[in-house]
């Protein structure tokens, strides 16, 4: 895919999300490269990460998205086009280090409400059963679980695991939904693959904003310093989730600022800037401004909270 395929399908992305009413960052603010787009609609929050081939997709950007995701409430996704067999398929849900991964099209139906059903794994592609429905009509037409797995060529406990919830392989599923001539599947959980992930700890050499990071930390917040973004981490306690942007100056980087503001206005955020040089600016772009001599005369929490007010 050539950079303007890229493009022409992020704009698809952008124009169908604004079509079904979500507040939507603009694509590539300032270079993103951990996430494209972050969107809002009502109570759903999306993380977008836009690839063509999703084998690229590598673990040094997966902490950064799961970060966000728990942070901020939203739902990290990546949206491609193929992998190293070919086509990505519609309606299949794919996971890469835990994080879902959708064809545009799959997506667009995610999105409308139509959860998929399959999913690939090692060895193919799955689908979830709803083992309740399974085994009241397999109880209603008077097949025993011998039957069934006689019929279906597999085991007395494939069969019982199948009505325990448990996925089968595709082939085998579509031989059960012929037999019991009914839909059994159910929708795949997305988070079913985030269990046992761990998100790894982020750390910066740049002392400002490690700086930053030690007095929000000591001021009560809990603090996460997240890469290749054009903030450099979140603050939250437990009723304000901030995005922190520090800057030597900030006049040498206004579209830094101008995206920082546009990511939180989506994320219902709100971004504060640090500024190491002295400046008269209380606020830029929206975007309250603290200097160095503003953040030595805070002690506390309450006393920051209505400096940052006062700045809005």
């Amino acid at each position: 895919m050539t950079v303007d395929e890229r493009r022409e399908l992020l704009k698809r992305i952008y124009d169908f999300l604004r079509i079904n009413d979500f507040n939507v960052s603009e694509p590539d603010l300032y270079g993103l490269v951990t996430f494209d787009i972050v969107c809002k609609r009502d109570d759903e929050k999306y993380i977008l990460k836009i690839l063509y081939n999703i084998d690229t997709f590598n673990r040094f950007s997966v902490s950064s998205l799961l970060k966000m995701e728990k942070i901020t409430g939203s739902i990290a996704i990546v949206i491609g086009d193929k992998t190293g067999n070919g086509k990505l398929e519609n309606g299949v849900l794919y996971f890469r280090h835990g994080i879902p991964i959708f064809s545009f099209v799959t997506f667009r139906d995610y999105i409308n409400g139509q959860k998929p059903c399959v999913y690939s794994a090692p060895g193919g592609f799955y689908v979830k059963i709803n083992g309740e429905k399974m085994r009241d009509i397999r109880n209603k037409k008077n097949y025993s679980i011998g039957d069934i797995s006689q019929k279906l060529g597999v085991s007395r406990r494939s069969v019982s695991l199948y009505e325990s919830g448990t996925s089968a392989t595709i082939d085998i599923y579509i031989k059960l939904e012929k037999l019991l001539n009914d839909n059994l599947s159910r929708e795949v959980d997305i988070g079913l693959m985030k269990n046992n992930i761990n998100i790894e700890v982020e750390s910066t050499s740049d002392a400002f904003i490690k700086f930053v990071f030690n007095m929000m930390n000591n001021m009560g917040y809990v603090s996460e310093y997240i890469s290749r973004n054009p903030f450099d981490g979140l603050s939250y306690d437990m009723k304000s989730f901030l995005m922190i942007g520090t800057f030597n100056n900030i006049n040498e980087n206004i579209n830094r600022i101008v995206s920082i503001k546009k990511i939180s206005d989506v994320l219902g955020d709100i971004p504060i800037i640090f500024n190491k040089e002295i400046s008269n600016k209380e606020s830029i772009y929206g975007c309250p401004v603290l200097n160095m001599k503003d953040v030595m005369n805070v002690s506390d929490r309450d006393k920051f909270k209505k400096l940052i007010e006062q700045r809005l």
